[in-house]
């Protein structure tokens, strides 16, 4: 358990650190892409990259998250590095041919759909980043089944960075967002490369394909197949829908009320990307010692996530004038719609992660396949009539229907939670933080966030719902040092 939890802590500490860096980057930057290019260009933009999340299942049906469980189960076993090898190299290839499929019916379904040309081009573009993914993301399941996790965050910093230069030198000299695109793909080149590396620098070799596996490779990652395509139609099919509708304007207002919600998700994202491979070993070989650790990071991430939400919520107006400008004065009521999604996000990561883990990921994908469904079918009736707000709800919506089906699940597990003693003080430092952000509104937004956040703070470390158990929990991280000979 111990090791465990150092393991966790360092990859969750150093992912954070970088995600924090990362976010904040592209944040700012992309303040910066709103603003030059206005809401109609960066609503063609925000559709593209759609286009892009909607069909890139097909590039991978599961096979990433499969093989990051797989190559965790299978380090410690006698001949765990020959198989490990073996499923390397036929996830690899297997993954090279997806993605020209994917490719394929990217392109088909933007010439169907009437998209403008200058769009097709940028999507064609977009293959090609959909090709190189093919060896990043099986590259990077294998270091994330090896618990490298500070290998992968260090990369996509440098990722980040190259995003956010050349991107910059692209709108400096007008190319619009395919100036981003190109920079997107040169940045991509450069994982690629960096995440092939690491991979043979732990000892991963490709070998020799073995066809004769295919089929039950695919019927296995199967599941999390369903999922990926669930979640990239749950996440992205609203915009994609939104723009062949109501075109550019709406979709640029809705996608930077959308982006930013999923910018403020990133540390619920890290820590679950931590937690996954170790707790899948953990699973295989001390499955006792789960709940209690289940218990601490969901309360960790109600402490988080509702805040967030709450402060959000008060202060949606001078957060989208300041960043974006009252151009985007019709994304504000967008945002204090999309902002309650944060604290069901954050759970049903961890919660569908939970289920992955006690080997039950049919359970998850069968969860995410009538929420997806009931997304689908909401955003055809819904948007056609009431344009973006109806994006916003349905999106909600949809996100509490899967964590309603995730509790269910779990609910002998979240049943010997005690709610009462974890939730009362929490209550009160939140309603606390609520009224001073009330009272400190006609201050700078900047001024009042940082306000409220100090003040939630100072009280549930006086209340102590946060103390010497956290702190521990932080030390063992500080001190670890990331020799993969020790995990």
């Amino acid at each position: 358990m111990h090791e465990l939890t150092k393991i966790v802590v360092r990859n969750s500490l150093l992912g954070i650190a970088a995600q924090v860096a990362i976010k904040l980057l592209s944040f700012l930057f992309s303040i910066l892409i709103v603003r030059s290019l206005g809401a109609a260009a960066f609503g063609q933009y925000a559709a593209v990259i759609s286009f892009g999340s909607v069909f890139l299942f097909v590039a991978d049906l599961g096979l990433a998250p499969y093989t990051v469980r797989e190559v965790a189960r299978l380090r410690d076993a006698p001949d765990g590095q020959r198989r490990i090898n073996a499923l390397f190299t036929d996830v690899l290839v297997l993954r090279m041919l997806l993605g020209v499929i994917a490719g394929v019916l990217m392109l088909t379904a933007a010439v169907l759909t009437g998209r403008p040309w200058l769009m097709v081009g940028a999507i064609a573009l977009n293959v090609l980043c959909v090709l190189l993914y093919a060896v990043q993301g099986s590259s990077e399941a294998v270091l994330s089944g090896y618990e490298r996790l500070d290998l992968s965050a260090g990369f996509n910093v440098l990722n980040q960075l190259l995003f956010v230069g050349l991107g910059g030198i692209g709108l400096w000299l007008g190319l619009g967002y395919y100036g981003l695109i190109l920079a997107t793909l040169a940045g991509v080149v450069v994982i690629t490369w960096a995440n092939w590396r690491a991979v043979h620098w732990i000892g991963v070799r490709v070998g020799q394909v073995q066809f004769a596996r295919w089929r039950a490779l695919l019927i296995a990652a199967l599941p999390f197949g369903v999922i990926g395509l669930t979640l990239g139609l749950s996440y992205r099919f609203d915009s994609v829908l939104l723009n062949i509708v109501w075109g550019d304007l709406p979709t640029g207002h809705y996608n930077v009320a959308y982006n930013l919600i999923f910018s403020l998700v990133t540390l619920s994202n890290v820590i679950n990307t931590a937690l996954y491979p170790s707790l899948a070993r953990q699973a295989a070989t001390a499955p006792d010692s789960l709940p209690q650790l289940y218990e601490r990071m969901l309360r960790y991430l109600l402490l988080v996530s509702i805040p967030i939400a709450v402060g959000g919520w008060m202060l949606a107006a001078p957060l989208v004038d300041l960043a974006f400008g009252p151009e985007y004065a019709a994304s504000v009521d967008l945002l204090r719609v999309l902002i309650w999604v944060i604290p069901l996000m954050f759970c049903s990561e961890f919660l569908g992660y939970v289920v992955v883990i006690a080997g039950r990921e049919a359970r998850v994908a069968r969860a995410v396949v009538i929420s997806t469904t009931v997304n689908v079918i909401a955003n055809l009736l819904l948007i056609p009539r009431f344009g973006a707000s109806a994006a916003a709800g349905v999106t909600l919506a949809t996100e509490a229907v899967l964590v309603t089906q995730y509790v269910w699940l779990l609910r002998d597990q979240l049943g010997q939670i005690q709610w009462r003693a974890l939730s009362l003080r929490p209550l009160l430092a939140l309603f606390a933080m609520a009224v001073l952000v009330a009272f400190a509104r006609d201050l700078p937004v900047l001024v009042t966030v940082a306000l409220g956040g100090l003040l939630y703070g100072v009280l549930l470390l006086l209340l102590r719902v946060v103390g010497a158990d956290e702190l521990a929990f932080l030390r063992g991280l500080v001190g670890h040092r990331a020799a993969s000979d020790t995990v």
